[in-house]
């Protein structure tokens, strides 16, 4: 079974904000790299909730992105090959305190997991022979489409991040699950 790594229901309660001027010449894309980043870039948040809240967190809300503290980057790195993923730092300033601690993590691998087909397919684009998707809902996943890798972005839809039943299941034993979602929970 494949799961999509989103941010947690709570998001709003911590209410995190990139910073475009603190962080040039970083964009907020970084997470969708296919490809390493310069890692002297260092993306900045702010936030109104207090440090301490993110620090319980292995993986507090980020901006829609996955953000993980070095335990979870850890276990990552078990299942991910070293050279198809990235972890880029991001400073976190909240409520005046800076934080270090967490980083971006940026799976290189594409795959067609979306079957957009079968998905109820509101907005997208033709583009090659591929459909660039937008908007979606009832999203059905091609059987096996993490082909093996256990993170990869969607080829059509870059926000859709899938991981390995294995991999949610390393990560959610440290106590932490309310970013991985079943198919029947998400839409775009």
């Amino acid at each position: 079974m494949a799961w999509i790594w989103r941010d947690p229901e709570e998001i709003l309660e911590f209410g995190t904000l990139y910073d475009y001027d603190a962080s040039q010449p970083a964009t907020n894309n970084e997470p969708f790299a296919e490809e390493p980043v310069d890692p002297n870039l260092r993306p900045v948040f702010h936030s109104r909730s207090g440090l301490k809240r993110f620090k319980a967190l292995h993986c507090p809300p980020f901006s829609g992105q996955p953000v993980v503290d070095a335990v979870w980057r850890d276990i990552i790195r078990t299942f991910v090959p070293a050279d198809r993923i990235q972890f880029l730092p991001v400073r976190l300033i909240a409520r005046g305190e800076v934080c270090d601690d967490f980083m971006y993590a940026i799976p290189f691998d594409r795959r067609l997991c979306i079957d957009a087909e079968r998905s109820n397919v509101r907005r997208k684009i033709d583009k090659g022979g591929m459909a660039i998707i937008f908007s979606v809902t009832g999203i059905v996943h091609h059987p096996d489409c993490l082909q093996g890798s256990h993170m990869a972005r969607d080829l059509q839809l870059t926000t859709h991040l899938v991981i390995s039943d294995e991999l949610r299941g390393a990560l959610a034993a440290t106590g932490e699950d309310s970013v991985f979602w079943p198919l029947s929970r998400i839409a775009y």
